[in-house]
């Protein structure tokens, strides 16, 4: 079990019956299901094999949604064999799934299409054609965020229309990820704010109602698309079939859920002016709490847990998949024929820390897969600068792994603008803080404390966690947030002032580099497209 804090007996309520919360944490490669109390601690957590992102073309990105189905079930039983609990002691039911997704429903709830993602990149055109009848500037003044495929579940429910319009049209419903889960545990066909926001089909001052000129404009059908609901809101309740299957109890109220990255910094105690979740994995991910949309375009604007209140969110594209890249490409060559594997991270590490802050003048930034915020340029792309013929292999470790990090304090740096106050908090959660050695690199660059969780699973927590303010456990989110809090442990890790002088001068350079050499970097890209083009038709 994942490292909690003991709780006063008094205040725990430790497995009583009837009280205990289910989380659902649908993730884009597996589902966790957790079992917590009302104190918030997990008595048991369900996990299930995991399920594949396919790309039959290029730049497509999807899932098959019946996987999830499958996976859900397996995990609910695994967590309830787990916990030793059977399903009428669970008060109610939470979801954290990914986002923005969309998935065409027929009436009965099955998906007609797989689920095309969030990282999903087909849908140009039609990005391109809603911009043509409304000024792009506009369009995301409204919206509050930038029209990209993907990343706006508008430009996926395009493609569907113009590419698959047999599948539109005999659409019930044009859902998210919530409500396919939600569909089949209670027959509602409900979305929350949070995926209602980012679907590029609402006002971000009005996230709770679908825009009917936004509707008009990208012509899709408001009929088609599901009721809106907050994240906290019950929506249903588990049916007689689904009890059957998974051991839940008929009737077991269901909420709305929300997006995976509005509902960690619930679990992840995170409710404080100031204090921001950082997501650590193959990309990072900054999230923090709002009392009014943000006008900066740099961020995702969406709404937050608590009723009429906003979340921004930061999001690079390549920093634990740099890490995987340079091991994979430099390291993993080198160690493949011996018969016992060393540990090829633990190699690394220690090559990068023989070397000084700084790496001798060496520099990297980690565009490999172009770069969202601060960015939001997919032609951006990674690279080496400062390389000399005495260059070591354990320098160029070092660059990486610093590089990742300045990438993490150009993101912040770009927050404090849009909140107008430094950050007083990071809470840091994933795979990736699991490195003693990387979260001292990025505590250094940014000159500020991190605070490691040793709970990683605020997704199913944070899911718990709403099941418990839908059905009136929690008077509000920050008591339930403040559960969390009070039950997760943290390891601080301090920023060495030695290197603050020197981090700050390499950030300075760092963020001077791309702007200098963008316009290089994309005639190179789209002459290499171009040629591939050429190739392809020759």
């Amino acid at each position: 079990m994942e490292a909690q804090r003991e709780r006063d007996p008094e205040r725990s309520n430790l497995k009583k019956t009837g009280d205990l919360l289910l989380g659902i944490d649908l993730g884009t490669s597996g589902v966790k299901v957790g079992i917590y109390n009302t104190g918030g601690q997990l008595l048991g957590l369900g996990r299930s094999s995991k399920y594949d992102v396919f790309s039959p073309q290029p730049g497509w990105s999807q899932s098959d949604p019946e996987s999830w189905w499958e996976a859900l079930i397996l995990s609910i039983q695994d967590s309830f064999s787990k916990a030793r609990i059977k399903g009428q002691d669970i008060k109610a039911v939470g979801l954290s799934t990914i986002f923005p997704v969309v998935i065409p429903l027929d009436p009965d709830g099955f998906p007609t299409h797989p689920a095309i993602l969030y990282s999903d990149r087909r849908s140009i055109k039609q990005v391109n054609d809603i911009c043509r009848r409304m000024p792009r500037e506009k369009y995301q003044a409204i919206t509050g965020n930038v029209l990209v495929p993907g990343n706006c579940s508008v430009a996926s429910m395009a493609w569907l229309r113009d590419e698959k319009p047999d599948i539109y049209d005999s659409a019930k419903v044009l859902g998210s990820a919530n409500t396919y889960i939600t569909a089949k545990l209670t027959g509602s066909f409900y979305t929350d704010t949070t995926n209602a926001a980012q679907s590029g089909l609402t006002d971000i001052n009005k996230p709770w109602q679908w825009s009917e000129q936004l509707c008009a404009v990208c012509s899709i059908d408001i009929d088609r698309l599901p009721g809106i609901k907050y994240p906290d809101e019950v929506i249903g309740s588990i049916s007689r079939a689904v009890s059957k299957k998974t051991g839940l109890k008929t009737g077991t109220p269901v909420v709305c859920g929300c997006g995976d990255a509005v509902a960690s910094p619930l679990g992840a105690g995170a409710h404080a002016e100031g204090s921001i979740v950082y997501t650590a994995g193959t990309t990072d991910c900054v999230t923090v709490g709002l009392s009014k949309p943000t006008k900066d375009r740099r961020w995702v604007s969406t709404a937050n847990i608590p009723h009429k209140s906003w979340c921004a969110i930061g999001t690079t594209t390549s920093s634990g998949a740099s890490i995987e890249w340079f091991k994979k490409e430099f390291y993993q060559p080198k160690y493949k024929n011996r018969r016992s594997g060393p540990d090829i991270y633990k190699i690394m590490t220690e090559l990068a820390g023989s070397c000084p802050p700084g790496c001798r003048g060496v520099l990297y930034l980690p565009y490999l897969q172009g770069e969202r915020t601060p960015l939001w340029d997919p032609l951006a792309r990674g690279m080496f600068i400062g390389l000399k013929t005495s260059t070591s292999i354990g320098e160029l470790t070092r660059a990486v792994f610093e590089g990742t990090a300045l990438s993490l304090r150009d993101v912040i740096e770009c927050l404090e603008g849009v909140i107008s106050t430094p950050v007083k908090e990071i809470r840091a959660v994933g795979g990736c803080t699991k490195s003693r050695f990387w979260n001292q690199i990025k505590a250094d660059v940014l000159g500020k404390p991190i605070d490691v969780l040793q709970f990683q699973e605020t997704g199913s927590l944070g899911a718990a966690l709403l099941a418990g303010i839908g059905s009136g456990i929690y008077r509000s989110y920050e008591e339930a947030s403040s559960v969390a809090r009070e039950v997760i442990e943290v390891k601080r890790v301090e920023p060495d002032p030695v290197n603050r002088e020197l981090y700050d001068e390499l950030f300075s350079i760092y963020r001077e580099v791309y702007p200098n050499i963008k316009g290089s970097i994309h005639r190179l890209v789209k002459n290499i497209e171009t040629a591939k083009e050429n190739d392809q038709t020759s």
